[in-house]
């Protein structure tokens, strides 16, 4: 079961939608959740045990616990690509779908993947590096823990610690959102190009600013439910959100047949 991309020669057009689309899309995320739950529950559960990972492991490193849980919402979208490949199975196919071809998705455009990849790399270790730049700057010493970043950042003396590095947090994210907005199903919907699908997802973004940003704070509230529910919640939130995106693309983005 596979499903043939179509002309490369088909050119996107960024349509205009509404505020109001962003809770036609989360229902029909869960919708597609029901048709599918155990395969969007295979890809639930590596949300999950990313979150207890992140968790476990960085504990006593609060610099490496902020920096990696930015990863996570930087690398979403692209870990999120079997999901779109769930939504993309139902609806050309219904209830039927090929989880195997679902981890494997991104075979069907490998190259634009692979650059995809390899620039989310190159901007994640630059946020990577400017944080713990900015601990550095701000923090004298060895790195502190956990409980020494809480007491210490929020006062007067720190204020430009938060503001310096939120902001720079905000800038990268913000940057990677627009960019990944609609470029991850596009290149697996169609055989295009990394940077062209980039572009587009760039000025799908800028046409539809209310309506994108309201879309990328539910994605951030979801996420941080999934997070304070002890990481369980993202089992069943990351899918919806993924599956959701999907059909934020289909609305979005039309195609016409260049002449």
């Amino acid at each position: 079961m596979d499903i043939t991309h179509l002309p490369s020669h088909d050119h996107p057009v960024v349509r205009h939608v509404t505020p109001a689309h962003t809770l036609r899309w989360l229902k029909m995320g869960y919708k597609d959740f029901k048709r599918a739950p155990a395969d969007c529950a295979f890809y639930g559960v590596i949300f999950v045990v990313m979150g207890f990972f992140l968790a476990f492991y960085f504990d006593q490193a609060p610099q490496y616990v902020i920096t990696f849980s930015t990863i996570f919402l930087l690398a979403g979208p692209f870990l999120a690509l079997g999901l779109y490949d769930v939504a993309r199975q139902l609806e050309a196919f219904g209830g039927r779908v090929n989880l195997m071809h679902t981890i494997t998705s991104w075979r069907v455009n490998m190259p634009a993947f692979t650059l995809y990849a390899a620039l989310l790399t190159v901007l994640v270790f630059g946020w990577f590096r400017m944080s713990l730049l900015m601990f550095a700057l701000f923090f004298e010493g060895p790195l502190p823990s956990l409980d020494q970043v809480v007491s210490a950042s929020f006062t007067v003396d720190n204020i430009g610690f938060l503001v310096a590095y939120f902001g720079t947090g905000f800038f990268f994210a913000l940057l990677v959102y627009a960019i990944s907005a609609v470029s991850i199903p596009m290149m697996l919907d169609k055989e295009i190009d990394t940077i062209s699908a980039m572009v587009t997802s760039l000025v799908a973004v800028y046409k539809n600013l209310l309506t994108m940003l309201l879309w990328a704070a539910i994605i951030v509230a979801m996420t941080v439910i999934g997070f304070l529910t002890y990481y369980v919640g993202l089992l069943f939130l990351m899918p919806i959100v993924a599956l959701a995106s999907w059909h934020a693309y289909r609305d979005l983005i039309a195609y016409e047949l260049d002449q």
